[in-house]
């Protein structure tokens, strides 16, 4: 069973479909839970407690809640983001510009922006990839009060449409012989004592790569029926470029400006 690759991601992400001022609301939302900011808070060892303890929390926070680890909230937005920005990206190239500007307590749910700052697709910053792009983006996160908690600028190599795995292929080999061993005698510092042999493997050989010609005009990628696939971001329109929106604090019950309110 084959399945077209090009079928599982979205069609209007690739380096041609963004430009520059464009900023996107990402189609989904995430609230925080306290399992995520305290599981991964202790898998990384961040000692740091008002980030698991409650007690500790209630009496010194401001909040007095414990609060989210900057590195959970984070990823949370820019996870929010990845359908729209990353599902075309060959490589991950820089993350900075990183700001926490609100606390996120559990509970908080979370909405993800971004805007397109820059493209660039001259030899220089294409790291040996053929057929792609770098995409400078700068997301941020909002709170269900319209708060922006996280604000952050990444730069990825995204895929032109134009690209293809052609002759990147591995050559097929005859099955490789059994790893062979050559004894090795160390010397004793002591006379008349015994020699010690060593086991020293033989590296495999290398595999070799073949250059395979595409054939004229690229190989054409059968179309699938994609399966189950949420409605990408909506795109917005920036009156000036390169502009971070505004977010002002709506009346109670209300989204930001800009924003849809999700049920």
């Amino acid at each position: 069973m084959s399945i077209d690759a090009a079928a599982l991601t979205g069609r209007g992400n690739y380096y041609e479909d963004f430009t520059v001022g464009d900023v996107y609301e990402h189609a989904r939302g995430k609230t925080m839970e306290a399992l995520e900011n305290v599981l991964l808070t202790n898998l990384v060892l961040n000692t740091a407690q008002l980030h698991f303890n409650e007690d500790l929390a209630e009496r010194v926070a401001a909040q007095k809640h414990r609060i989210t680890f900057g590195g959970v909230t984070a990823s949370l937005v820019i996870g929010l983001a990845m359908q729209d920005t990353g599902e075309q990206a060959v490589e991950e190239v820089a993350l900075d510009q990183v700001r926490f500007r609100i606390s996120v307590i559990h509970g908080d749910t979370l909405y993800a922006f971004t805007e397109v700052l820059g493209k660039n697709d001259s030899p220089d910053v294409l790291r040996g990839h053929r057929e792609v792009g770098e995409v400078h983006f700068k997301h941020w996160g909002v709170n269900q009060r319209g708060e922006t908690v996280f604000e952050g600028e990444r730069r990825a190599l995204i895929k032109k449409r134009s690209f293809t795995t052609t002759g990147l292929e591995l050559e097929d080999e005859a099955a490789a012989p059994p790893a062979r061993t050559r004894m090795k005698s160390v010397g004793s510092s002591r006379a008349g004592a015994r020699a010690v042999v060593r086991m020293l493997p033989v590296a495999k050989k290398s595999v070799a790569l073949k250059a395979v010609k595409p054939a004229a005009g690229g190989r054409k990628l059968k179309s699938v029926k994609t399966v189950n696939r949420a409605k990408p971001g909506k795109l917005l329109k920036l009156a000036k470029p390169s502009r971070v929106v505004k977010m002002v604090k709506p009346p109670k019950g209300q989204r930001p400006s800009g924003g849809k309110k999700r049920r």
